[in-house]
């Protein structure tokens, strides 16, 4: 029984998250990688002088937005394929 009170908490706190996958993938998605890539940089390169820290901010923007991209064009593709 203590065991579960916790859990119980824990559950009761939370937010209930319905669905987080898109139902559609558009031209939004390379440029929100690429923020968020560069924001993830940004953080992980919090001590670095401010040169060093923006430079790792845009090479991680530029890796997001190449990850979204190659995404969203697999997804393209596939979506072509399999409407043949």
């Amino acid at each position: 029984m203590r065991a579960i009170v916790p859990w119980l908490l824990v559950l009761a706190v939370l937010p209930r998250v319905e669905d987080p996958w898109p139902d559609t993938i558009d031209l939004e998605l390379p440029f929100a990688l690429g923020a968020a890539g560069g924001a993830l940089m940004g953080a992980i390169c919090f001590r670095a002088t401010r040169e060093r820290r923006q430079h790792a901010m845009e090479a991680g923007f530029v890796a997001g937005f190449l990850l979204g991209s190659a995404f969203y064009l697999v997804s393209l593709a596939a979506q072509l394929i399999s409407g043949l």
